[in-house]
């Protein structure tokens, strides 16, 4: 039996966005303690690894581990139906085999989605060793990717002992933010050593959706190494993401 209950549906709608622009179909896991998915896109140049602990809900149970195999784009397009002021309830009985998402407001909708049986590789966690981090605000690193996107497909971030730098350079010009310690967006920030990698603006687009559900964003980085983008949510949960670097001449 798995049953948990989201006073604002918007959570949960914003989460499956920003899960589904990585892979289709997932497992998430439930456990007493909370709610799990790890998952790689199918080019295998990023991974999404989210989790929100039973206290993120209003209310939740869960009496064993429980795989619930989902496709996520059947989810979000069920969630996308959620209004304003509804909650979300989902349940899953293993008599039913079936995942139930109840929307309540002015009426109250119940979806239904079929389970699916996926086989998935264990997934263990990059292994990185970074040499800097910031912490920035949620709508500051999505104003900083729509900005670089105006003149490239790439963007260089460069982490420094002082600021944050997102440099963009494409055939019509070049974009460059910065976010020193005296900026408002920047919160924290440290590093042994100046890092700098460059990515793609594509999957950064896709990965800052989750931004809506989120206050603040850590970045992790070592020179052209892999990527690391922590989304804190509410009530302790978390998505994170690991980007490749671009490789020059891409």
């Amino acid at each position: 039996m798995f049953r948990a209950l989201l006073s604002d549906a918007r959570t949960w709608t914003y989460i499956v966005d920003a899960l589904s622009t990585l892979v289709d179909e997932a497992n998430f896991v439930a456990k007493p303690d909370g709610l799990s998915m790890r998952a790689m896109d199918p080019s295998h140049v990023a991974m999404v690894d989210f989790v929100l602990p039973s206290d993120a809900f209003d209310e939740y149970e869960c009496d064993q581990e429980t795989l619930l195999g989902v496709n996520l784009d059947e989810m979000k397009k069920i969630m996308r139906r959620a209004r304003s002021g509804d909650t979300l309830e989902m349940i899953y009985e293993e008599a039913e085999k079936r995942l139930k998402l109840r929307l309540r407001g002015k009426t109250v909708r119940t979806f239904s989605i079929h389970l699916l049986d996926i086989t998935a590789e264990e997934l263990p966690e990059p292994s990185v060793e970074f040499k800097a981090f910031a912490i920035i605000t949620a709508d500051a690193l999505q104003e900083a990717v729509k900005d670089a996107a105006v003149t490239s497909d790439h963007v260089k971030i460069v982490i420094q002992p002082d600021k944050v730098t997102f440099r963009a350079m494409g055939d019509l010009g070049e974009v460059v933010v910065e976010m020193g310690k005296d900026s408002e967006a920047l919160l924290d920030i440290q590093a042994s050593e100046e890092s700098a990698a460059t990515y793609t603006l594509n999957y950064l687009a896709d990965m800052i959706k989750v931004a809506k559900a989120a206050d603040t964003v850590k970045l992790q980085l070592s020179t052209d190494m892999p990527l690391r983008i922590d989304f804190n949510l509410p009530g302790g949960g978390r998505v994170s993401y690991f980007l490749a670097p671009r490789i020059e001449g891409e």
